[in-house]
């Protein structure tokens, strides 16, 4: 009984340095943080869509409740291990630990200065 605990062990450790060090995109059929965010987020300060790009990233801006969620997904040791495997484990560590909403302020603060918007 323990040979078969420390062999479950041995792959579940395995799993999750590979899936760690693979260098893979999010292929999570639900990402937590989408690709279209993230652009948002890199993109350049365009004056003449600001508005519409603040109200984007704060439509955005991760509820408490998704906060919670993403921190029970990378508690959990099968959703840890599911997360790793899917490429967002460290987009569930962003948005529970609210990097993620400090990133869209950010972005938000840094739009509003550059195009001078009160």
């Amino acid at each position: 009984m323990k040979s078969i605990a420390m062999g479950f062990l041995i792959s579940t450790v395995s799993i999750v340095v590979l899936a760690g060090c693979s260098g893979r995109t999010n292929h999570s059929p639900i990402p937590t943080i989408s690709d279209k965010t993230r652009a948002d987020l890199s993109a350049p300060v365009n004056c003449s869509t600001a508005q519409q790009d603040i109200a984007v990233l704060e439509e955005e801006r991760a509820s408490v409740g998704k906060q919670i969620l993403s921190g029970v997904r990378s508690i959990l040791p099968i959703s840890a291990v599911a997360g790793l495997l899917m490429g967002d484990y460290s987009d569930r560590i962003e948005v529970m630990s609210g990097q993620y909403n400090d990133d869209i302020a950010a972005k938000v603060a840094d739009i509003k200065m550059t195009c001078g918007i009160a």
